[in-house]
């Protein structure tokens, strides 16, 4: 079977979803067109980061090819194909055959995330794109999180959302919501180990954000990772002093580059003041990730993310 690499985690739902997607015919288009309709092929998450293709994806079928233009980087206008794609089922794939520049997969293992829930859960992200969430915090036994997206069929605005009171605190939990939606926009699905992989890539561009803020006196970048940006007492501080200095420094009688330069560096002077944040470099970057906003890179046990995913329903839909 041909397998199709797709980034962003972008899959068809299983049993009958569909989306539709555009190729260049020199990039890839022409060998769907060459399969035709009716043919089936596996559509597999690329992961950037590593330049690998992810072991899970979905068997779908070719339902409609239709030939179109678009313009080009250049604007220039070139040939391109509409696929549109039906999602039939979640499969592994084991080994793979390359034949020119096309990939094939041969002995694929069908997977029921159903029957799998009480010994792997997984969360799916085929057939929908995750855009943000947000954690809400009641008491230690009443910690909300919610992942919302939109249906790629529909346009729909859909959500899961779990509460993880009394598994996790506060801010793991705030924490979990960020790599929930960046494993389903990176693998197409959150499993135990994405889980526990995405948060450590998740507090690491959070913690590297705030030693880049601070260094450089740059607030604008707190918070800023590749699943989105942050949402939290410190970041919306930061928008409040720089917003409010900006317009002083203005209304003082400084240049726009003036004022802007002098807005950063006392923002960051307020808000390490106010959160209390230490001088000492590598415990400071810790306190703003913590204190300032509310996540915690502490690594759990594989046990706990199952636990964690098993509040959560396998899809938006169920």
């Amino acid at each position: 079977m041909l397998l199709l690499p797709v980034a962003n985690g972008v899959l068809p739902r299983p049993q009958g979803g569909r989306i539709t997607g555009m190729f260049v015919v020199e990039q890839g288009g022409q060998m769907l067109a060459d399969l035709g309709v009716g043919k089936d092929i596996l559509a597999c998450p690329w992961i950037v980061d590593e330049q690998a293709l992810y072991p899970i994806g979905v068997v779908c079928r070719i339902v409609d090819i239709a030939e179109n233009t678009a313009a080009d980087g250049m604007g220039q206008e070139i040939p391109v194909l509409v696929v549109v794609l039906e999602g039939r089922e979640h499969v592994r794939w084991q080994t793979l055959k390359q034949a020119g520049q096309c990939m094939y997969t041969g002995d694929l293992e069908e997977l029921d995330f159903r029957l799998m829930r009480k010994e792997y859960p997984v969360i799916s992200g085929a057939g929908w794109m995750p855009n943000g969430g947000y954690t809400e915090f009641r008491d230690s036994m009443d910690i909300p999180v919610t992942v919302y997206g939109s249906d790629l069929q529909t346009g729909q605005q859909i959500s899961i959302t779990a509460n993880l009171g009394g598994i996790v605190t506060q801010e793991q939990a705030h924490t979990i919501e960020h790599a929930i939606i960046r494993s389903l926009r990176t693998y197409g699905l959150c499993t135990p180990r994405t889980l526990a992989s995405s948060i450590a890539q998740e507090t690491d561009e959070l913690k590297k954000s705030i030693d880049f803020s601070i260094r450089h006196s740059m607030p604008e970048t707190l918070g800023l990772t590749a699943s989105g940006a942050c949402g939290n007492a410190m970041t919306n501080m930061a928008q409040i002093y720089l917003a409010h200095d900006f317009v002083q420094n203005i209304q003082a009688g400084k240049s726009l580059n003036d004022s802007l330069t002098k807005a950063r560096k006392t923002t960051m002077s307020q808000l390490t003041q106010d959160l209390g944040l230490t001088m000492q470099s590598g415990l400071r970057i810790l306190q703003g990730l913590k204190k300032g906003m509310s996540h915690d890179d502490t690594p759990l046990k594989l046990e706990i993310y199952k636990k964690v995913i098993r509040r959560f329903p396998l899809e938006p839909w169920d």
